[in-house]
């Protein structure tokens, strides 16, 4: 029994950038190759336009909830991505605040010793 394993590409915007990704790789499960197998197996043995239908109803219908978790997946991996890059710029903003308050702790620090010597640093 082989499995299968895809990806799917997601092409997204953030930030006014275009992104191309890939999500995956997927394997099927064995229950899901199992469908497969049967439904194939179904159609291929079907002579009969009635006796297809619900065969391709049953695919439909499959289908379409795949399709659902896929975009629901999809959109939790945008949402992920978006709140990391966003947290990424926080902590680089809150990086560089640091820093400027360190550049002028050190501008006062000579004035701060003097203040000690006297009452009145100036």
């Amino acid at each position: 029994m082989k499995i299968m394993a895809f990806s799917i590409p997601v092409q997204f915007s953030y930030n006014g950038e275009n992104y191309m990704a890939a999500m995956g790789p997927f394997n099927h499960s064995t229950e899901r190759e199992f469908a497969l197998t049967v439904n194939r197996r179904a159609i291929d043995d079907c002579d009969d336009i009635k006796a297809l239908k619900p065969v391709a109803k049953n695919l439909l219908e499959g289908w379409s909830s795949m399709q659902t978790a896929v975009q629901s997946l999809m959109m939790e991996n945008i949402q992920l991505r978006q709140a990391l890059a966003k947290r990424d710029c926080d902590i680089k903003a809150a990086e560089d605040l640091l820093k400027e308050a360190a550049e002028i702790v050190e501008q006062y620090g000579p004035q701060s010793r003097r203040a000690r010597r006297s009452l009145w640093p100036w």
